[in-house]
């Protein structure tokens, strides 16, 4: 063979074995293991829409059906490299099980405890006089403040996030939507205002009631409100949604501002080791707009550190001459009304609201973050004539992954920027 053929034969070899090799590495990424599964809770009873994900890679996921049952399907690329699946769901706790575990060829039954948001009423244990208590109150307040000042990050702090919303109307569930991002924490240089947040969304999954997804598409063509419709677009298509629930959590600066409150704060044992301090304030605008906000610290009684930050809030609306909604406002009311004929009139009178939000912490290199935060919001609407319109949110956010050294905050960053979706 001479010199020419020898070398087109070189040729065609090496272009067969790198075709073979695409499609050997192909046939790999295309195969997937399944695991088949089934959520329910403490009373056996099927849990809907809880996300079951890979925590080493939780753009992996699903959600569960009607019947609390779900199959996770892990490219096989991404099996040797994941150890765990988590199942979440707002309301309960975090449960996590290790691959190896799971038996493909049955169908696995997960159990969810109930994880109440509020901390349970506490009870003093120990009478004091009053300027006792608030002379202890003064001294675990600066111990507290004084360990945060310490412990809170001074430097930029990332956390991979999984983000789970979902939204019911008059006892029917909207959908469930769960975002994975990136959140960077920018400290403030004197620790006196709030921290900055880069929120950055990467992938997201969503399941929707179609009736109710295209009443939503149709509202947001033709609402002419551009304020309204700007805003709708940024909640259906960014980030803006989780970003705000990651946002609600304490602040140093918001301690600082209280702490000299005493008549506000009060403190009692939760238990040997742990004690709670609490924070109410009620507010009354006119008689129109009522609220009583209620904080609470969970703090360890040796040392001082923060375990968990909750707080209630309660609020109740009375508006002297009811307002008619009419236009897309009805229409975007009407959204709540999922289980009746559509209203043709709603004269506003009358609005409550009840949020239950928690963020629990941990301490990674001698600093703490958070490592969940939880949310559950009432709402009510009632006209003049008595109809009541409800509605809830329920959230959970999880911390997967926390770098505490050189993290840097990103150059160009929108708070509204689009993420790719998908469906659970």
């Amino acid at each position: 063979m001479d010199r020419k053929n020898q070398k087109m034969m070189h040729h065609h070899v090496g272009r067969c074995i790198g075709l073979i090799m695409a499609l050997m590495m192909n046939l790999m990424l295309w195969c997937q293991q399944t695991l088949p599964g089934k959520v329910i809770d403490d009373a056996g009873l099927p849990i809907v829409y809880a996300t079951v994900y890979v925590q080493e890679v939780p753009e992996i996921g699903t959600a569960t059906d009607v019947n609390g049952c779900f199959q996770l399907d892990i490219p096989a690329a991404s099996v040797e490299h994941s150890q765990t699946v988590a199942v979440s769901c707002v309301g309960y706790a975090l449960e996590t099980i290790e691959m190896t575990c799971w038996q493909t060829d049955s169908v696995m039954s997960v159990t969810l405890h109930e994880q109440p948001i509020a901390l349970e009423q506490t009870v003093v244990t120990a009478k004091k006089t009053r300027m006792s208590k608030r002379k202890v109150l003064a001294t675990i307040l600066h111990h507290v403040y004084a360990r945060m000042e310490e412990e809170w990050p001074k430097q930029p702090v990332q956390y991979q996030v999984v983000s789970d919303v979902k939204m019911d109307a008059d006892s029917v569930s909207w959908g469930v939507e769960q975002l994975v991002a990136t959140a960077i924490e920018i400290p403030s240089p004197d620790g006196l205002n709030q921290d900055s947040l880069q929120f950055v969304g990467q992938t997201c999954r969503r399941y929707c009631d179609a009736t109710v997804r295209e009443r939503v598409d149709s509202l947001m063509l033709h609402e002419t409100d551009a304020r309204i419709r700007k805003l709708a677009v940024a909640m259906d298509s960014g980030t803006i949604v989780h970003r705000a629930l990651w946002r609600m959590t304490l602040d140093r600066s918001r301690l600082l501002d209280t702490s000299d409150e005493l008549a506000r704060w009060k403190w009692s044992y939760e238990s040997e080791t742990t004690c709670v301090l609490t924070y109410t304030r009620k507010y009354n605008y006119l008689g129109i707009v009522k609220a009583t906000v209620v904080e609470n610290l969970l703090v360890d009684t040796y040392d001082f550190s923060l375990q968990s930050y909750t707080v209630d809030i309660q609020g109740q609306l009375f508006l002297p001459i009811s307002v008619k909604l009419k236009g897309t406002e009805l229409e975007w009311v009407n959204l709540l009304n999922m289980n009746n004929e559509s209203l043709e009139k709603f004269r506003l009178k009358r609005g409550s609201m009840h949020v239950q939000a928690s963020t629990l912490y941990d301490r990674v290199d001698g600093q703490i973050v958070p490592k969940e935060k939880n949310l559950h919001n009432q709402a009510l609407l009632e006209d003049r004539n008595g109809r009541q319109l409800p509605c809830e949110v329920w959230s959970t956010q999880h911390v997967t992954k926390v770098q505490t050294q050189g993290v840097s905050p990103l150059r160009y960053y929108r708070k509204s920027q689009h993420v790719q979706r998908g469906t659970l």
